[in-house]
């Protein structure tokens, strides 16, 4: 007779939300961060369209470096780009950035939830831009996003991942190496 014994390496709760959303961004930013605490990690990167979940990152994030990645300039609020910059935060806008990501994967992404689709963009982004090192663990926030939702907006999806440009992105390396999401962190049910 064989006997299997399960060995656990790690046990962790997953957040999920019954709603999508700029409500659920305090709990998000919260969770992200004591995560990115507990593994060690020093960078987080977080989408944030018109300014409000970079906003609340800059209070709940003490000592704990991120990077804000929006869509384009002319949406972010000026004033919080200069408390931004006066805080040395770094923010890039995808819009101004080269990347390549081929629709297919944004859609098999998107069916995980929108936000996971935009960590994997504001990690190709950051990485593009030199704002983070490739290969190294960072935690990803992002939200459902404000257009075509309801109550999108703010940020409801985080994950411990590795970013790569996007040249690396597609890149399939070995199988012990395959794992780029390392954590669902939380995201919406």
């Amino acid at each position: 007779m064989q006997i299997w014994t399960l060995v656990l390496d790690l046990e962790k709760k997953i957040v999920y939300f019954e709603r999508v959303g700029k409500v659920n961004t305090e709990e998000t930013l919260r969770l992200a961060e004591q995560r990115a605490r507990e593994l060690g990690i020093k960078t987080v990167v977080l989408a944030s369209t018109h300014g409000y979940t970079a906003q609340k990152a800059l209070e709940i994030f003490i000592d704990l470096r991120f990077v804000v990645v929006g869509t384009e300039r002319g949406s972010f609020e000026k004033d919080l780009l200069r408390t931004l910059e006066n805080e040395m935060v770094p923010v890039s806008f995808s819009r101004e950035v080269e990347y390549t990501y081929p629709e297919v994967m944004r859609n098999a992404f998107r069916k995980m939830s929108e936000g996971v689709k935009v960590c994997m963009d504001i990690c190709m982004v950051a990485a593009e831009e030199g704002l983070i090192p490739e290969g190294k663990e960072v935690v990803a926030i992002a939200g459902t996003g404000p257009s075509g939702f309801e109550d999108g907006g703010g940020a409801d999806t985080a994950l411990v991942m590795i970013p790569w440009k996007s040249g690396q992105f597609n890149k399939l390396p070995e199988k012990a190496k395959r794992r780029d999401v390392k954590e669902i962190v939380c995201k919406p049910r």
